[in-house]
């Protein structure tokens, strides 16, 4: 106000008047009249205006807008006023006001400083908006909807759908524990939603999360050694949270060497697992996990144990043309070729085994690189098949003593002694006729 004041007296002091009998050729308005004719803007109820601090009291603070008279920031406004924001005021800084009560007659001009600032975060957020900008907020508030976040002196809202951990989770108390638990952590967040006249301000956890997840998914590669958390499981596998809201599968096929019935043999959700990459789609956002890659191969551990020429137990799985294929431990089969058989030339091997038999195999070679094992019955002798034999009727013969309950021995004596009850009738009978 003061800058044009000066212009206007100025402007007077460089233009002698006309006819004004003082003959001094200058003009003598009084400074009052100057200010009256002088054509000040005249701010409206809602402007938004850039004014200089003039002076802060305990109660109130003035401030040039530009206007004919100073407006004041009022003494309810001032209270509540936070005591370090009010520190940082300093006279002559310039600060943003809305103004909420134009004068009339000798009204004073009425300006909120907060509103003033709260139109320019509006206008940043819009910004923000417009500019699709990842932004971090501070959750400080829920409600039965979502959670309630700050920027700077506005708030805004992220609905439940918003939030990826919970947007699928559909009971209240756990969705009501999850975002009590928030309150006071900082989330990432993209506006989707702004209306500052209806007060609308609405962000997306899941929509920042979607841009993360891509710059994420381009940093990662196949073969990638990477620990997740299992987050759920289905029959054919389970889901890896690998960080950055990234899941991926874990194949059953890629859990263990050993078969799998259900990953919930293997897993519970919340178990931490140690993953390789396998495949990675960064425009579908999908990536295939596995884990048996980064578990000792059950080839590698038979050959640490077992060499070519030792016998062992194995049961039938498939018996084919030229063999049958034998599995001597989970995870480990191998051929017996029918030139490996004790069988005529002419014969089919399935004229002498079926699926599900035990046979005493010896083991020819081993090929770990190429997981192929060579098996020979043939080369077993008479006598280790008889030995194994006799061994194996032990063990069944135990394994029967085992299973028999007492009761049914007990049963078994008492059903003797009945049987036996007659016969010493007729033995008495027949002794009283010889007398």
């Amino acid at each position: 106000m003061q800058e044009a004041l000066l212009s206007v007296i100025n402007n007077e002091a460089t233009n002698p008047a006309n006819g004004n009998g003082n003959g001094n050729g200058h003009s003598q308005t009084p400074f009052f009249e100057l200010i009256e004719e002088y054509d000040f803007p005249q701010p409206k109820r809602g402007d938004i205006i850039q004014g200089e601090i003039l002076r802060i009291d305990d109660d109130v603070v003035f401030i040039d807008i530009g206007s004919k008279r100073d407006a004041m920031v009022p003494y309810q406004e001032v209270e509540q006023l936070d005591d370090s924001f009010l520190e940082t005021l300093s006279t002559g800084d310039t600060v943003p006001v809305y103004v909420t009560r134009t004068p009339v007659g000798s009204e004073q001009l009425l300006v909120s400083l907060e509103r003033g600032l709260q139109e320019l975060d509006w206008e940043r957020a819009a910004e923000l908006k417009e500019e699709d900008t990842t932004i971090e907020l501070k959750i400080v508030n829920y409600n039965k909807g979502g959670v309630v976040v700050e920027f700077n002196r506005i708030q805004g809202f992220v609905p439940n759908s918003h939030i990826p951990a919970i947007q699928n989770v559909y009971n209240h108390d756990k969705r009501t524990s999850y975002k009590s638990k928030q309150v006071g952590e900082t989330i990432n967040l993209k506006i989707i939603e702004i209306d500052p006249g209806r007060e609308r301000f609405v962000l997306s956890a899941k929509a920042a999360q979607k841009e993360q997840r891509k710059e994420r998914l381009n940093t990662l590669a196949v073969g990638d050694k990477l620990t997740g958390t299992i987050v759920n499981m289905k029959h054919y596998g389970a889901f890896v949270d690998i960080g950055d809201s990234i899941v991926g599968l874990l194949h059953i096929s890629r859990m263990a060497w050993e078969h799998v019935d259900h990953p919930k043999d293997l897993f519970e959700v919340g178990d931490e697992v140690e993953v390789i990459i396998d495949k990675i789609d960064v425009e579908k956002e999908k990536i295939s996990l596995n884990r048996k890659a980064l578990q000792p191969s059950p080839w590698e551990t038979f050959a640490e144990r077992w060499a070519s020429g030792d016998l062992l137990e194995g049961e039938v799985t498939a018996v084919v043309d030229f063999g049958a294929f034998i599995r001597l431990e989970e995870g480990i089969e191998g051929l017996l070729h029918r030139n490996e058989m004790n069988l005529p030339s002419d014969a089919d091997p399935a004229e002498v085994l079926e699926e599900g038999d035990v046979i005493l195999v010896r083991i020819v070679q081993i090929d770990v690189e190429q997981e192929r094992l060579s098996l020979s019955t043939r080369r077993v002798t008479a006598a280790e098949e008889i030995e194994w034999m006799q061994v194996k009727r032990e063990e069944e013969i135990e394994e029967d003593e085992i299973e028999t309950p007492a009761s049914e021995t007990e049963s078994d004596d008492n059903d003797a002694m009945l049987e036996a009850e007659p016969l010493e009738a007729e033995a008495t009978e027949e002794e009283a006729a010889v007398e």
